[in-house]
């Protein structure tokens, strides 16, 4: 099921913290001394460091004095709570024998590694955030260690039944509408590099003149436009209110069916737009949004079941602070 990977990974990354949010390697310097003993693994002080430090930067920059150090104490609190159960999932998938292919492993790894230009970028940004390619591959499985388990013991027992999904929308059916859309082409002239040069501003208003004399909008957008929907007759699609730029905004949601907009200027260029079809707001029949109620209520349930389960975890397992 769909939802239940999407939120497993998303989960997954928090309780992982994955490599990405690693810092400097101005901290992989750091006696490695043992923090936290959770079981069979531990939180490292230097884990820690490299995870906390941004977020230490992040808040000296915003706060100062007694809020400041309000503030960095909760999120040392936090930050090692979240490693502890992070390492507690890991520990409790080695005790029930959970498996990770060392394939899957690797095509993750080759995954973060095709961003990269070559071999040698990949290594030095592992190092650049305090950690190398073993220490990678180790928490890549780990990582995916706790996705199975997590699947096993909590993912795979929820069921969001058809009644369930139902009465949420009829409590909610008045929020369920959708918001006013046009359909809209647009012929688009990019501004010249030449402070001063009026040509593109000229061009506009010849192609504006043709299609008042009768000429297609849409053969002209497809001979002359400069924007990225030339190729289709500069079709746009439905547009819903509020995803563009404020100018550009006003000017197609003034629009009537059929009608043209004046020239509107903004940084990029010059643009007309075209309304042809215009759907006001309306409610939402409940087939639209069953898949997203769904998923709400699937993750309702899984936040809830994933705390019940690490407190249930953390009773029965070894947690020492060092």
């Amino acid at each position: 099921m769909r939802t239940v990977k999407t939120f497993v990974k998303t989960l997954c990354a928090a309780l992982f913290l994955s490599f990405l949010t690693l810092s400097a390697a101005a901290y992989a310097g750091v006696v490695d001394k043992v923090v936290v003993v959770v079981n069979d693994e531990v939180v490292t002080q230097r884990e820690f460091d490299r995870i906390f430090e941004p977020l230490k930067k992040s808040y000296e920059a915003n706060f100062k004095g007694e809020e400041l150090g309000r503030r960095l104490e909760e999120a040392r609190k936090g930050l090692l709570e979240q490693l502890i159960n992070a390492k507690l999932t890991v520990s409790i998938a080695k005790k029930q024998n959970i498996k990770v292919d060392q394939k899957e492993v690797q095509e993750k790894i080759d995954k973060v590694r095709g961003y990269y230009g070559t071999e040698e970028e990949f290594l030095q940004d592992l190092s650049s955030k305090g950690t190398n390619l073993s220490e990678f591959e180790k928490e890549v499985r780990d990582q995916m260690l706790a996705q199975k388990l997590v699947e096993k013991e909590i993912a795979s027992k929820i069921v969001v039944t058809p009644k369930e999904v139902q009465d949420l929308y009829e409590k909610n059916k008045d929020k369920m509408v959708a918001p006013k859309t046009v359909k809209v082409r647009e012929i688009m002239i990019k501004k010249p590099e030449v402070a001063g040069d009026d040509t593109a501003r000229k061009r506009m208003k010849q192609m504006v003149s043709e299609i008042k004399k009768g000429k297609d909008f849409s053969e002209v957008a497809r001979e002359q436009s400069e924007g990225p929907f030339a190729a289709e007759g500069g079709d746009m699609g439905y547009v819903p209110e509020g995803q563009m730029l404020p100018e550009i905004d006003k000017a197609i949601f003034s629009l009537n069916k059929g009608e043209m907009s004046e020239m509107i200027e903004t940084p990029v260029g010059y643009h007309v737009f075209l309304a042809e079809d215009i759907q006001d707001p309306r409610a939402l029949e409940f087939q639209e949004v069953s898949d997203f109620l769904r998923e709400q209520l699937y993750r309702r349930q899984f936040e809830m079941k994933l705390v019940e389960w690490l407190e249930g975890k953390r009773k029965n397992a070894y947690i020492s602070y060092k």
